[in-house]
């Protein structure tokens, strides 16, 4: 057998026994996970009334360990409903400033990239970028945009 052999030989080896040691240790994890049956989300899902908010009992904080009483509960709801807004707001703000600069990089990006075409590919490339870019923003007029 040559060397070449052996190599390709040893690799597909490898290649087995990772693949096989990764299945294994993905059902060992799943096992271990507690996993709920199919009968038990059915059971657990007929207990609650769809009409009624579900409180978050299986999403428990941290605070409701020490064992707060009503009133507090209530400040710390509207904490936690401030921190939510406050959140919410930074992470407009952030989107709104990421969309600016990956605009800018685009817009460079392109401008790079007519400087290395002649100025008639440049001008017909910059002529299917305008209809690129009139067709994105009738897309988003009509509410058709992906995000």
């Amino acid at each position: 057998m040559g060397q070449s052999s052996r190599t390709r030989l040893l690799t597909a080896g490898l290649l087995f026994s990772v693949f096989g040691a990764g299945v294994l240790l993905g059902l060992a994890a799943d096992s271990e996970l507690g996993a709920s049956t199919a009968e038990e989300v059915a059971e657990n899902s007929d207990t609650t009334d769809p009409d009624e908010e579900t409180p978050r009992a299986e999403r428990r904080r941290l605070y409701h360990e020490v064992g707060p009483n009503e009133s507090q509960l209530a400040r710390i709801d509207s904490i936690v409903r401030e921190h939510r807004a406050r959140t919410n707001a930074l992470d407009e703000e952030l989107s709104a400033e990421y969309r600016t600069g990956a605009r800018a990089i685009l817009l460079d990006t392109r401008e790079a990239i007519k400087s290395v075409l002649t100025a008639q590919q440049a001008a017909e490339y910059q002529r299917l970028l305008d209809e690129f870019d009139a067709e994105r923003a009738t897309e988003r007029e009509n509410g058709d945009e992906r995000d």
